[in-house]
C-alpha cells in the first residue's frame, strides 16, 4: 500500500512511522523542511493536567497518549540509537482562583489524571513529563527511513496521493489557522529545575542541558513571524514571578512558533468521508503531547493489524 503523509511535524512523522511498520510504502512531504514549524518551536511539555480542564474525549486520549509516552520515547532510541531528552518531572500548578481550580481538578480526576494538593494555591500533577521534540522528530525520521519511508523537503502537495493520503498539514490545514506563541529560553545549570511550574497560561520546563523554556502567549495575527517585544516581556514577568530560580537570570533567546488551531477547538482527526484520505490537523497547544495516540488512531483506521505500534 502507498501512502502519502502532508506535513513533516512530529504528527505526521509519527503516522509515517507506524504506517512503515505496518508494511507501507510512505512519503512525506513538507513544504519546508521536516519537524520545521511548531514541532521545531514547541517548548515539550506533556501535560494533561495544564490543558484540559473539562471531561472530554481528548483530554482521555491526552491522558492516554501520556501514559504511551515512555514506550514510545524507548522505541524509538532502540531502534535508532538516538538519545531522546525526556523526563517524568511532574508540574507544579498554581491556580489563580482556588473555586475554579478545586472543579477543574474534579473533572481531571474524572478523566484519569492524577492531581494533588501541595497546599495553600498550589496542586502537584506527579504524571507529567517533558521531552525536546527536536530529538523526537530527528529520531522519528531515522526510524522512518529504516524502514523506506521517504522525506520530501520543499514541495508542496494539494491533492491527495496514492492508496491513502493524511494530510497532517498543521496551521496550513484548509480547515485550520495559525495561533501564534512566543517563547523564551535561560540557560540554567542542568537539573537546577526539577519540575514544570506553571499558572495560567504561562510555564517553565527545563531539559536535561539546563535550557529552560518558558511561554507562552497566544495571538490570532495569522503568519506573522516577527518578534513582539512586549510579549517577550510579558512572558518574563510573568514566569519570574512564579520562579525565584530565574530572577536575575538573562534571557538567552526568543522565537515564535505557529500552534494549530481549528475551527472546532479540537483536533480534527479520520477520514473524511468515504474518501481514501484522512485529516491529522488542529492539535493547539498539544500536537507533541497527542503525537503517540495520534499515530495509533490513524494506523489503526489506515491500515488495520493485530499487533499495536
Amino acid at each position: 500500500m502507498q501512502i502519502t503523509v502532508v506535513g513533516g511535524g512530529i504528527v505526521g512523522c509519527a503516522v509515517a512511522w507506524r504506517l512503515a511498520q505496518r508494511g507501507a510504502r510512505v512519503t512525506v512531504y513538507d513544504q519546508g523542511r521536516i519537524g520545521g514549524e511548531a514541532s521545531w518551536a514547541g517548548a515539550g511539555m506533556l501535560a494533561p493536567g495544564g490543558e484540559f480542564g473539562e471531561d472530554s474525549r481528548w483530554g482521555r486520549l491526552g491522558v492516554a497518549s501520556l501514559r504511551l509516552y515512555p514506550e514510545f520515547v524507548a522505541e524509538l532510541e532502540t531502534a535508532t540509537g538516538r538519545k531522546i531528552d525526556f523526563r517524568i518531572c511532574g508540574a507544579e500548578e498554581i491556580a489563580e482562583d482556588a473555586a475554579e481550580m478545586e472543579r477543574r481538578v474534579a473533572a481531571q480526576r474524572r478523566m484519569g489524571i492524577r492531581v494533588e494538593p501541595m497546599g495553600g494555591q498550589r496542586w502537584w500533577y506527579p504524571d507529567e513529563a517533558v521531552v525536546n521534540p527536536r530529538d523526537v522528530v530527528a529520531a522519528l525520521r531515522a526510524a522512518g527511513e529504516a524502514l523506506g519511508v521517504t522525506y520530501r523537503e520543499g514541495v508542496a502537495v494539494t491533492q491527495g496521493e496514492g492508496d491513502a493520503t493524511v494530510w497532517a498539514t498543521g496551521a496550513w490545514a484548509p480547515g485550520g489557522f495559525p495561533v501564534k506563541g512566543h517563547l523564551i529560553r535561560y540557560d540554567l545549570a542542568p537539573g537546577s529545575l526539577p519540575r514544570i511550574i506553571r499558572q495560567g497560561h504561562f510555564y517553565v520546563l527545563q531539559r536535561a542541558t539546563g535550557e529552560t523554556i518558558a511561554g507562552a502567549d497566544m495571538e490570532r495575527a495569522g503568519f506573522d513571524r516577527s518578534l513582539r517585544e512586549a510579549a517577550i516581556e510579558e512572558i518574563r514577568t510573568a514566569v519570574e514571578a512564579m520562579t525565584p530560580e530565574l530572577r536575575g537570570v538573562a534571557v538567552a533567546e526568543a522565537w515564535n512558533g505557529f500552534r494549530p488551531g481549528s475551527a472546532t477547538g479540537e483536533p480534527v482527526v479520520g477520514r473524511r468521508g468515504e474518501s481514501r484520505e484522512w485529516d491529522a490537523y488542529g492539535h493547539f497547544r498539544n500536537g507533541i503531547l497527542l503525537a503517540p495516540i495520534t499515530a495509533r488512531l490513524l494506523s489503526d483506521e489506515i491500515l488495520p493489524s493485530s499487533g499495536r505500534g
